[in-house]
């Protein structure tokens, strides 16, 4: 069994976002998960950048395949709207 720890595959701003992407990677047998580091408030007028992301976990071994799925999924479908990643950023 691999011990590699889940990998993001993923960030996005709301939970229906996260749900989304979470039964789309489901519907192809990838196990995964999303959590953030706040608990999630309704905040009127706040913006994007205020808010906490919410990162999508797939076990390590499934990543390139996860990928592809979302990549497929982009292209033939209305986007998703998922937080870039930033290269400075740690997790």
């Amino acid at each position: 069994m691999d011990k590699a720890p889940p990998v993001i595959i993923a960030r996005a701003w709301t939970d229906s976002e996260a749900a989304v992407i979470k039964s789309l990677l489901q519907s192809y047998d990838i196990p995964c998960h999303y959590s953030s580091e706040s608990p999630h408030r309704i905040f009127y007028n706040a913006s994007m950048d205020t808010m906490a992301q919410i990162r999508i976990y797939v076990p390590a071994a499934l990543e390139e395949e996860a990928k592809l799925v979302l990549e497929e999924h982009r292209r033939r479908q209305a986007p998703l709207h998922l937080v870039e990643d930033d290269p400075g950023s740690e997790e």
